[in-house]
């Protein structure tokens, strides 16, 4: 069983190793609150937020600054993020393009070469709740 929101692994009573699933919500709840990850774009191309690997996995930062000094992008781009979940986000896109943040089924919201916003999935689509600044 996981949590609704961040999809953390629930301790069971009477758990073998209970620290496993404690200190991984503990590093999740870490980067959620006060971790901003750094994504460069390795290609000219839209870039996929990924819900796998090791937790934190990257959709549970608390936000991204998206860089593009690897590979110059030379059109705005979109940043996708995983259906269904659900979270605020901190996005500083410190790129030579505009990019847009969104779910890959429904809308998103663009911000303007460096600039930063707050924004909302909510798991179908990405809301503004601050103007670029």
């Amino acid at each position: 069983m996981t949590t609704a929101n961040l999809n953390l692994t629930e301790f069971v009573d009477g758990q073998d190793n209970p620290d496993v699933p404690i200190n991984e919500g503990l590093n999740v709840f870490d980067a959620k609150v006060c971790e901003v990850l750094v994504i460069d774009f390795a290609s000219d191309a839209d870039l996929n937020i990924t819900a796998t690997g090791t937790k934190p996995q990257q959709w549970q930062y608390a936000g991204f600054e998206m860089t593009d000094t690897g590979t110059s992008l030379t059109t705005g781009r979109n940043v996708v993020l995983p259906n269904t979940e659900k979270a605020f986000y901190s996005f500083h896109n410190n790129t030579a393009q505009s990019l847009t943040l969104k779910t890959s089924g429904g809308t998103g919201i663009t911000v303007a070469t460096t600039k930063r916003a707050l924004l909302y999935s909510d798991g179908t689509n990405v809301v503004r709740y601050t103007p670029d600044t």
